[in-house]
């Protein structure tokens, strides 16, 4: 179980506290998702900080104290913000300071982030946490139907086999049991990690030979796409996506965030997945 008393079924956890009337009115983010989602529910005027990778919506987010990263909040910067609430993700990192910000009297609440239920659940307490519960609820509702439709597009269409790639050396994928591999799934795809072992499997060269993935999509590299692509995956040329040219680098970080862009990342998935090969390349 992790700390905090959330245990791996329960993904919030609040140390017990409940939302003021009206919702809180000074938030700190330790999360970029939660911050899509406290300016997607129209309340960024409650945030008084938000974390270092927190960077959407960017003109709204980039003039906001910075309250240390997602992994190591910085205690002594986030209790100077005053916060009613601050609000994070499980990390293995930050479940110090956790620990110390609600030794301190602060209100924490951890939101899980795993899994496309973890996202509505999470959507949920914040909407509660903000005084918007309705806006939540309608946020939702608004995604559901944007991934259904998503859904009905990729059922009139061949599955594609894919492999989501976050690392390079060693070889890292998303695997089962997160929100990737069930937006793999709605975009019409079969993840070939899934069978790996655990949420991020480390692959050999012989597995995604094995595998025989049709699209990969490679978000190792960052924004340093384009020829280090190509050669990182010139030893993989056996590999159908290498050799038919479906090789995407993952640009966007809607795919990465369980929040209220879910729906884009699922499009975007879509528009990788069902992309026609390159001949020749």
């Amino acid at each position: 179980a992790a700390a905090g008393g959330a245990s791996a079924d329960d993904a919030t956890s609040s140390g017990g506290a409940r939302p003021p009337e009206g919702g809180a009115r000074r938030i700190v983010s330790l999360a970029p998702s939660v911050t899509e989602t406290v300016f997607e529910l129209d309340r960024g005027d409650r945030l008084v900080g938000v974390s270092t990778f927190c960077d959407y919506p960017p003109d709204k987010v980039r003039d906001l104290p910075r309250a240390g990263s997602y992994l190591t909040p910085n205690v002594e910067r986030i209790v100077s913000l005053r916060p009613d609430v601050v609000i994070g993700v499980p990390t293995p990192g930050n479940q110090a300071a956790v620990e110390q910000l609600r030794s301190l009297g602060l209100v924490v609440v951890i939101v899980g982030e795993h899994t496309i239920a973890d996202t509505w659940k999470s959507i949920r307490t914040v909407g509660d946490w903000t005084g918007s519960p309705a806006g939540a609820a309608a946020l939702i509702a608004r995604l559901e139907s944007e991934l259904g439709a998503v859904r009905e597009a990729a059922a009139r269409l061949p599955k594609q086999k894919v492999l989501f790639v976050v690392g390079h050396d060693p070889l890292i994928a998303a695997g089962s049991g997160l929100f990737i591999d069930e937006l793999i799934g709605i975009a019409g795809g079969i993840n070939v990690a899934a069978d790996a072992g655990g949420s991020w499997p480390r692959l050999s060269l012989e597995t995604v030979i094995a595998a025989a993935p049709q699209v990969i999509i490679d978000g190792a590299m960052g924004s340093e796409v384009g020829k280090g692509l190509a050669a990182y995956w010139r030893s993989y040329a056996s590999v159908p996506a290498v050799r038919d040219g479906r090789l995407f680098p993952q640009r966007s970080d809607a795919l990465l965030r369980p929040g209220p862009r879910l729906a884009r990342g699922a499009r975007e998935l879509f528009d990788m997945i069902h992309a026609s090969p390159r001949s020749g390349s």
